[in-house]
């Protein structure tokens, strides 16, 4: 599952990273209308993974897991592939759409591994999980960029299904998985809803971490290749190829901090490392703002790479340990949900930043992951008491 999930990231960061300057190949030359168009884009998918993440969730808890990561796996090999072939931007914005619907491989295969590894070993099994996506998107960009500039950007997307298909056969004949969907106790519909409301009430504070990572982590991406061409200048050549460089460097710090966020969360408690690794990145970003070259703006993203690689992981890892085994699909879908969401509001946040100034979505970011620092140390202060509770409910 780890090389699978290695493989799908590579493959989803061949292409999508430099929608902003494809966007601009297929006839809108506006810089700004183009970070519009690659934001609305990116909107489109998160809504689409948010609306469908939970649903997926609960087929995951009924028919398996191994089924959701092969759903997930080649329905990309369709819709990604397909970008390779559109000729404007209203039907590249429909296949986001459908890319987002019909996809969702990490919350899948993150369900698949936690139902599979013994609890003491859940916190490296997720760093490692989270470490695969990182890894993945630290040799993506950087080989899409080659792709772009010697060969066009539709190559890129093109390879990108070539991948996700041999990583889906991967997981068909390489994974197994002893699911049997467990026979739930009858119970009151008093003693349900007391569970669900302990449910959410253990979930809300993850969920809301989620989202604030997400949307934190995504505001920039619309505005990062052209902030990349305004500092290297016009006469800089191979600007995809740039872009790619930093966006790798940056995936290779964060799977290095998602590998030691997972190891952390086995002496400390996982939201206090949440905590950290925002309040490093939230650190990070602010000093982008005032980065005044290519190199120092690659040097600051590479080590908020680092801090924020660990948030991801940890924080799954208190979902793993605080949610019953029947309930992981759901609680994966909702989390998943969430991250969507922010996913989804980040680029378009991002794109219309771009009118007060190039710059202003790093501060945006900075403001976002300082609240989620915040955030996960006062709403999970009380955790292990809402723990204990949801156990005591469960049995």
């Amino acid at each position: 599952m780890v090389a699978s999930q290695f493989i799908t990231q590579t493959a989803f960061t061949l292409g999508l990273p430099f929608l902003p300057l494809y966007i601009r190949q297929l006839g809108v030359h506006d810089a700004k209308t183009a970070a519009l168009w690659a934001g609305i884009s990116a909107t489109a998918s998160g809504l689409g993974m948010a609306f469908m993440a939970p649903i997926w969730g609960r087929m995951a808890d009924r028919y398996g897991r191994k089924a959701m990561v092969l759903r997930a796996t080649f329905a990309g090999v369709i819709v990604v592939g397909a970008m390779a072939l559109v000729q404007g931007p209203v039907a590249l914005l429909l296949l986001r759409l459908l890319q987002g619907m019909l996809t969702g491989t990490v919350s899948a295969s993150n369900t698949l591994v936690a139902d599979a590894v013994p609890e003491r070993q859940l916190g490296t099994s997720m760093g490692l999980m989270q470490t695969a996506v990182f890894a993945g998107a630290a040799g993506g960009p950087l080989i899409g960029g080659l792709i772009a500039d010697h060969f066009g950007y539709r190559l890129s997307f093109a390879a990108t299904a070539v991948l996700l298909l041999f990583s889906g056969l991967l997981v068909l004949f390489g994974s197994h998985e002893r699911f049997q969907a467990r026979t739930r106790v009858p119970v009151s519909r008093a003693e349900r809803r007391a569970r669900t409301r302990l449910i959410w009430v253990l979930l809300s504070p993850i969920i809301v971490v989620n989202f604030l990572d997400q949307l934190a982590g995504s505001i920039v991406g619309p505005v990062l290749p052209l902030v990349i061409a305004d500092l290297a200048g016009p006469q800089q050549n191979g600007v995809a190829t740039l872009t790619g460089t930093i966006l790798g460097s940056v995936a290779i710090s964060a799977s290095v901090g998602a590998l030691l966020a997972g190891r952390l969360t086995a002496r400390f408690a996982p939201q206090r490392v949440v905590a950290l690794c925002a309040g490093g990145a939230a650190v990070c970003a602010l000093l982008q703002v005032f980065a005044p070259t290519v190199t120092a703006l690659g040097v600051f993203r590479v080590v908020m790479g680092l801090f924020i690689g660990g948030t991801i992981p940890a924080a799954n890892v208190l979902l793993g340990a605080l949610v019953r085994p029947e309930d992981r699909g759901t609680a994966f879908g909702l989390t998943a949900s969430a991250t969507s969401l922010g996913f989804a509001a980040g680029p378009l946040l991002g794109a219309l930043l771009v009118n007060v100034g190039l710059r202003a979505p790093f501060l945006l970011t900075a403001l976002l992951l300082a609240l989620e620092s915040g955030w996960v140390l006062w709403a999970l202060r009380g955790q292990r008491q809402t723990s204990a509770a949801l156990s005591e409910r469960s049995e």
